[in-house]
């Protein structure tokens, strides 16, 4: 997906065409400078057209000036580089690279009311999943006595599913809790909320692990493999020097 605003286009590249991409930078004269951004930086000089999405990169940014433009990476994990090598003239993409490539295995939960996926990917591979339906019918219009009862069944229905998600999410994420690196979330915020405080085993692995989330409409199989292509994916913004 790319979008265009402002003269700079953003991209969503996968994991293995951001390695490509990085190789087409390291052709000698390709790429100038290579910087690394903690999160949250601030106005960047001489990146003053990054939008805000891309200073909220939650792992910090690789920022790379070429021959042609800039171009700003967003670190999909964690990146270990000392203070002193976080500016470099020429392509220095060994830390960005090293990061993408190392084996983690990460835990999915995707929910809204009446669709939920779980599962667990390791190096981008799927090794368990879930997923499933579960009825919770919408508002109820009337009011009185029958309106306190629908929402009394709704609240009951709700519960039900957050059981059936939190029963699915221990038997299929529970055998690799040791393994875990971060835990992937999607869905509808509110629903999300109201099921951690209801699953105690999801709620445990929020407090330990870092929490990454994901874009999801409709949960399920299709979802929870786009998701994981999304985690280890990396959004990109760029700047041609012409635009």
């Amino acid at each position: 997906m790319t979008m265009s605003n402002r003269g700079y286009q953003e991209r969503f590249l996968t994991r293995s065409r951001t390695i490509d991409c990085l190789r087409n930078l390291e052709v000698p004269g390709a790429a100038h400078k290579t910087l690394y951004i903690a999160p949250e930086p601030g106005e960047i000089p001489g990146w003053e057209w990054l939008p805000p999405n891309a200073l909220r990169s939650p792992n910090g940014l690789m920022l790379v000036e070429g021959q042609t433009g800039q171009i700003a990476f967003g670190a999909p994990f964690g990146i270990r580089i000392e203070d002193g090598d976080r500016v470099a003239d020429g392509p220095n993409f060994g830390p960005f690279v090293a990061s993408l490539a190392e084996r983690r295995v990460i835990a999915f939960i995707l929910l809204r009311l009446g669709a939920y996926a779980v599962g667990v990917a390791n190096d981008e591979r799927l090794v368990a999943s879930k997923t499933g339906t579960r009825y919770v019918k919408g508002r109820h219009r009337a009011g009185g006595q029958s309106q306190r009862r629908f929402e009394r069944n709704r609240e009951v229905w709700i519960a039900s599913l957050y059981e059936r998600v939190c029963k699915t999410a221990s038997d299929r994420i529970a055998p690799f809790e040791r393994e875990l690196d971060g835990l992937a979330i999607g869905g509808d915020r509110h629903v999300i909320e109201g099921f951690t405080k209801r699953c105690g085993f999801i709620e445990r692995l929020r407090r330990c692990l870092p929490v990454m989330d994901v874009p999801v409409d409709r949960p399920g199989l299709k979802a929870l493999e786009r998701a994981v292509t999304q985690v280890w994916g990396c959004q990109t913004w760029g700047l041609d020097k012409h635009s």
